[in-house]
Order: structure tokens, then sequence, then C-alpha cells
């Protein structure tokens, strides 16, 4: 082989190196190997940028505008509210992410709907109780099954078909593919319900035990222009969080303590949540909440409605072995359990 031939396997053997390390960012390692092969003249000017005026590229580009554009209006909040709803078993899980991931990823490019739909699957997963190591590689395979039904589906399709019809070819239609296509995608979705969850791994996060409330509390201002001013807590969506809840309000100088369902939402109401903090994230992400940016926490104030107590559950306690839930403590007692200390 020749010297070029070489410098081009060093390069490509260099970029899988730097991309398997993974310390630096995968579209900086792949723009510096571009660079080296212009730079040892292996490439001309015009054949290095020529890849940016492909079609596919230019579909693949315009296929993270809408996937931006679904994340920050809320629509995939909705998707998550409305579409996957509530479960605990894993096997429905996965199927409740497989098949509307199918078909999506079917009609726009894989690697956005992966990419935005990743952290609505495990904000998902935290509210059910189901380790998202379950779900995540699931929405992979999903995504690359609805991806080969169809020319849109994927880059590769769309890339392919470009140098295809640069040699002359006569182009693949829309559904060209799906004879192909939907078979494997039925298979493999067959595959990963009957084994998936036996050889996907479980990785639950830790628990942790907080001694200042700081670190398992959060809060969050209602945005006077946002849309859940006058919706109450169930129709928000803020009393089914999974591991954050709802723990007071502040509105206007005084504290609603032990926040009923059925309470509205007012313009500039501050929210005290309490929880797990690494769901903190998926509070930034519902539409018509702000993060408080003040030091002023309102847990730190002294006010007359609001009263900290630490009790201990005795061997004889009816609510041993019942959830919060079942034993309606918010309801009976009226308070709200923000913490709990065991072993």
């Amino acid at each position: 082989m020749s010297i070029s031939a070489w410098t081009v396997i060093a390069i490509v053997v260099f970029c899988l190196v730097m991309l398997g390390r993974g310390r630096h960012s995968p579209e900086l390692v792949m723009i510096g190997g571009l660079v080296a092969l212009l730079l040892t003249g292996i490439l001309t000017p015009a054949q290095a940028l020529a890849g940016f005026a492909n079609e596919g590229m230019i579909t693949v580009a315009a296929m993270y505008v809408v996937a931006a554009g679904l994340r920050e209006t809320g629509g995939i909040e909705l998707v998550v509210r409305y579409l996957y709803g509530r479960t605990s078993h894993v096997r429905f899980a996965q199927l409740k992410v497989m098949l509307p991931t199918i078909a999506m990823s079917a009609f726009l490019n894989n690697t956005p709907v992966v990419a935005t739909f990743i952290p609505a699957i495990t904000s998902w997963a935290r509210r059910n109780s189901i380790s998202a190591s379950k779900l995540l590689i699931p929405l992979s395979y999903a995504a690359i099954f609805g991806g080969t039904c169809t020319l849109i589906g994927t880059s590769t399709n769309l890339v392919v078909n470009g140098l295809w019809v640069a040699e002359g070819g006569p182009g693949l239609r829309m559904f060209d593919l799906a004879w192909v296509g939907i078979p494997i995608a039925l298979t493999g979705l067959a595959y990963v319900m009957l084994f998936g969850s036996r050889l996907l791994p479980d990785h639950k996060a830790a628990k942790g035990l907080f001694d200042n409330p700081r670190e398992y509390t959060v809060e969050m201002i209602v945005d006077p222009v946002g849309p859940l001013v006058n919706q109450t807590i169930q129709q928000a969506g803020l009393r089914h969080l999974g591991v954050l809840y709802l723990v007071e309000i502040e509105r206007e100088g005084r504290v609603i303590p032990a926040v009923n369902s059925e309470e509205r939402l007012r313009a500039n109401d501050r929210l005290v949540f309490a929880g797990d903090v690494n769901a903190i994230v998926d509070l930034q992400r519902l539409r018509g909440l702000l993060p408080v940016l003040s030091e002023d926490r309102t847990l730190e104030k002294q006010v007359p409605e609001r009263k900290l107590v630490e009790v201990v559950v005795s061997p004889r306690c009816p609510l041993i072995n019942k959830t919060l839930r079942d034993s309606r403590f918010h309801t009976y007692y009226g308070a709200t359990v923000i913490a709990v200390a065991r072993d």
C-alpha cells in the first residue's frame, strides 16, 4: 500500500482510540481527523467540504431542530404523562418505551429521537421505581429498528441513498425498506420483551441520608405567564413525581403546608419539593416552573404554619409495612414526610 493509505489507516485508528477513551467530544475528534486528512494533502478542500453539502446530512441537522422544539415546548413531557402513564412491571415499561420509539424513529432520524427521549425515559423510570438501565438500551434498539423501516429513519439510509443517486442510481422511495425493516423491528421487539428484563443490568441509585434540608429539598417558582397558573396540583402533574414530593407552597408571605391535590397554583407561588436530589433536573423540564436563584430559601424561614418534627415509628404502629400513600398519612395527620432515616 502507498504512504497515503497507511496515513489514512493511522488517522482512522487514532480517531477510534480517542472516541473509545471518551475524553474528548465525538465531533471534535471527527473534525480533527478531517483536518488531519486535509493538512496531509490526502483530501482536497472540495472533498473535505463535500460531506457538508450532502442532502442526508442537512436532513439530520433539521431533525435535531425538530427534536429541540419538542423538548423546549414541553412535548416530551406530554408524551411521558399521557402516553407512557404509570407501570411497575419491567416488560410493560419496555413495551411502552419501544413501540412509540419505533413509530417515531421511522419518520424522525433515530439519533435526535434517542437524544431527546433519554432524559424523559430516565425521569419516567425514576417516577415508577424502575431501573433506567432496563429501558435505555431498549430505547436505543427501538430507534434502530424504526430507522430501518423508511428512507428518512436513519442518517445511514440517507447518506447511502445520496451516494447511490450520485453514482446514477434511481434512488430509494420512502417505504422501499419497509419490506425488510418491519419484520426486523417486530423480531427485535419480541426478543427484547422475552429476554431484556433478565439480560439487562439493574442499576439503581443509592439511597442517601441527608442531615441538611438544603441537600434534599428544591424550590421552584410558578411562572406568572406559564401554563401552570390556575391549574390544580393534580392537573399540573406535580403530585406523582415518584421520588420528589411537594411539601409546601409559600404564597404572598404565608405558607400552605401539606398541600392538597386540589389546591390551585397562582402566579409567583414558591413550591418546595423534597426527595432525591438527582431528580431535581426533572422539575426544570416542566413548563411553567422556574428555579429559585436566590439564597433566601423558604425552609430556612421561621413561620407559624410550619413545624418540623422528628418521630420514631413504634413496633406497634399501624403504618408498618404500608406505603405512605396506602396509609393515607397526608390525610390523617395533615403532614408531609420529607425524609426517612432507617438502620
